[in-house]
């Protein structure tokens, strides 16, 4: 043996004892060990063989008196905790472990300190919190001097939190160098990987350890305590080969270069084109792109949705003649949910070389459910005194709203998806008092940063967690999510003592109301898997085709949208006809007095569910849908007498599915023009989806109907 390590180590872990006394008795013991390129074995000669994690095989193979043993070496060079957690269910926890060995110290040292803390904490909890838990041991490795070493001490906090074995072998050599017994430059050729006598030197140390929790009895083993660095990298996904599939996409074909030491992994994206640019759907709090980087690579730019522009550096000129791999941060602290990710070929220096860019596969963590998500305001009781009241001449509501008294107090009961609030106001925090039906979702933008909103239980008022900078602020609260599934009757906002409400924001010039189904609500956008309205949260009205298309025109928006309805057939107890023009999609529901006089366009997209629903029960289209849906366009003409009307279908594919929709809506189009209104267009929707369209597909229709509108309507 080398030294004792008892200055480097952690006491022995009761999971590991409890996994060896259960090998001592003829279990058979499985072992897995992940990692990058020195778990591999590089540098060793052969490198499976005779690395450390081969010699650690080969000396649990050698124990005699006791169980059989698997040994599963899931090493990929080049690889860090946040690439790892993504291949641990195939390459790991598949396999049903009993003890794994975590080897992430050098690598890590190249990812963003927040992220690497995270996914390694996230790698350890799954592990430990496994269908089968796992033993888990924690080897801390460093280059060549014990440098770097912040990975590592950020990896021993982590491990020492958990109660997990492990050793810091950086650390156990410095002291034998200080002591005069060994010298890093006889364990290391270069800086980065422990030649042969290195390897020698950490299985050596492993042994030690190991052997020791088998001499000791096991004690009951510890609960999994709170995580230190939150739960995203508990909840994983990445998108390769045909899973990663674009939605725009100009110069992007199938190819690149894969990992060799990854199993199974699919080509990526490659291009040679300086125009390439190409989006994908993806969800997660954050996401990330994993791809290869060389002497020969290219640079990327991405981003997510509206947010700042990464380079992805594939044009590395220190890799030659061979791969690297790097797993690049594009967005942080995003929503859990959907988000979109827009990928180009950077013009630099490079451009016109014919040299490919490449991007391999995306990497998201953050995909927790409802119940773990820690939304961005808290409730609080009531506060009494000081509540700005809903009719305050600064405060600006947009929509069709039902105005009403709680309490001989003004109160605003918002239920239509895109009912929205706008302000300014001073201070350094802000809140909202509501009283809650059932529960609703909204997203708060204070200064265009978005702050999501869930509005559930008692009346309280909800407090934004984070303080606001001093000084004046632009307010927007929008609703979500459908009135006909939940919403809330807001009874004022409350400022920071001393600060004040400021004269509205400018009105906007234009209107876009839009009347639809479920498509137009954006039910299910945000659904990663099959549509569901269980979890709400995923429902977002805000990022709808029409909510996108308003803004984009600088419009306010009224979304008069509920799922499930139509003109003749509806999959609840309502029809379009009978809550179009109420306060909100209820049938008691008041109906809306006129609507500011603005200029306007009004949008109408019907026809999914009056397919739809007889459809499901092998029935067609109700031959009276044709003059149901005329009668509603004159209802429609009656309220809006000077709006651009666009008879639109799409999204969705009832009009694909039942020509007789079309021919109804192309002959209520030609028999409003040949009498005489000149005010009314056709469109069509291409964008379309089988299941309900998720933000993807919004985008596009937004695209689309936009389009359509400043080239055909507004001209």
């Amino acid at each position: 043996m080398l030294l004792s390590l008892d200055h480097a180590r952690a006491g022995t872990d009761p999971r590991l004892q409890q996994a060896l006394a259960n090998w001592q008795q003829g279990q058979t013991l499985t072992v897995a060990v992940i990692g990058g390129s020195i778990t591999t074995g590089y540098a060793a000669s052969p490198p499976r063989q005779r690395g450390w994690a081969g010699q650690l095989q080969r000396w649990l193979l050698a124990q005699p008196g006791k169980g059989k043993v698997t040994f599963i070496n899931a090493g990929v060079s080049g690889t860090d905790s946040a690439a790892a957690v993504q291949r641990l269910d195939a390459h790991v926890l598949d396999a049903q472990p009993d003890l794994v060995i975590v080897e992430f110290g050098v690598n890590d040292e190249w990812l963003d300190p927040a992220t690497r803390r995270s996914s390694y904490e996230g790698l350890v909890r799954r592990l430990l919190s496994a269908p089968k838990p796992a033993a888990v041991f924690t080897l801390h490795l460093t280059q060549q001097g014990n440098q770097a070493r912040g990975s590592v001490e950020e990896q021993l906090r982590i491990a020492r939190h958990y109660g997990l074995s492990h050793l810091d072998f950086g650390a156990w050599m410095q002291a034998r160098v200080a002591a005069g017994q060994g010298s890093w430059s006889a364990l290391y050729d270069e800086p980065v990987h422990p030649n042969q006598r290195g390897h020698d030197a950490i299985a050596a140390a492993l042994v030690e350890q190991i052997s020791a929790a088998l001499s000791s009895a096991p004690a009951p083993a510890p609960t999994v305590p709170a995580a230190l660095h939150g739960r995203d990298h508990e909840f994983t996904r990445s998108w390769s080969g045909d899973q990663l599939l674009s939605y725009a996409n100009q110069g992007f074909t199938r190819g690149g270069d894969v990992h060799p030491e990854w199993p199974r992994q699919q080509p990526g994206w490659v291009s040679t084109r300086d125009d390439s640019h190409a989006s994908f759907l993806v969800w997660g709090r954050q996401i990330a792109v994993f791809h290869a980087e060389s002497e020969h690579y290219r640079n990327l730019e991405a981003w997510v949705d509206d947010g700042t522009v990464v380079t992805l550096r594939g044009q590395v000129p220190e890799r030659k003649g061979y791969l690297g791999w790097s797993h690049t941060l594009v967005g942080r602290d995003l929503e859990p949910g959907p988000h979109l990710l827009h990928v180009r070929v950077k013009r630099d220096e490079w451009q016109g070389s014919g040299r490919p860019a490449s991007l391999l596969a995306v990497m998201a963590a953050g995909l927790q459910g409802v119940e773990l998500q820690r939304f961005d305001f808290e409730r609080k009781p009531a506060g009494g005194a000081g509540l700005i009241s809903t009719d305050a001449p600064e405060l600006q509501f947009i929509g069709r709203m039902e105005r009403k008294r709680v309490e001989g107090q003004s109160a605003v009961r918002l239920s239509w998806s895109g009912n929205e609030l706008r302000a300014r106001f001073t201070g350094e925090s802000i809140a909202f008092s509501f009283e809650p039906h059932g529960v609703s979702y909204y997203t708060v933008w204070v200064d265009q940063q978005p702050h999501r909103l869930q509005v559930r239980g008692e009346r309280g008022e909800w407090v934004l967690r984070q303080p606001l900078p001093a000084g004046e602020h632009e307010l927007r609260l929008v609703k979500r999510t459908e009135g006909s599934q939940g919403d809330a009757t807001l009874l004022g906002l409350r400022l920071a003592p001393a600060s004040r409400l400021l004269t509205p924001p400018p009105a906007r010039p234009l209107r876009l109301v839009v009347y639809g189904d479920s498509i137009t609500a954006g039910a299910c956008n945000g659904d990663l898997g099959a549509d569901q309205y269980e979890d709400l949260s995923t429902h977002d009205g805000t990022r709808a085709y029409g909510a996108i298309t308003a803004e984009r025109l600088g419009a306010d928006y009224f979304g008069q949208a509920v799922s499930g309805i139509g003109l003749t057939a509806t999959w609840h107890d309502m029809l379009q006809h009978q809550v179009w023009d109420r306060v909100a999609p209820r049938l008691d529901a008041p109906f809306a007095p006129p609507d500011p006089a603005k200029p306007e366009i009004v949008v109408i997209n019907l026809g999914q569910n009056d397919h739809g629903f007889p459809n499901s029960m092998g029935q067609k289209l109700s031959p009276e849908f044709g003059a149901r849906y005329l009668d509603f366009l004159r209802r429609l003409r009656q309220r809006h007498p000077g709006a651009r009307l666009v008879i639109a279908v799409g999204g969705m594919t009832a009009w694909k599915d039942e020509p007789r929709l079309v021919k109804a809506l192309d002959d209520a189009y030609a028999t409003l023009r040949a009498e005489g209104d000149q005010l009314v267009w056709r469109y069509t929707f291409q964008a379309f989806a089988y299941a309900h369209p998720r933000i993807d597909v919004h985008a596009q229709m937004a695209d689309e109907l936009t389009h359509f509108l400043r080239t055909e309507v507004l001209k």
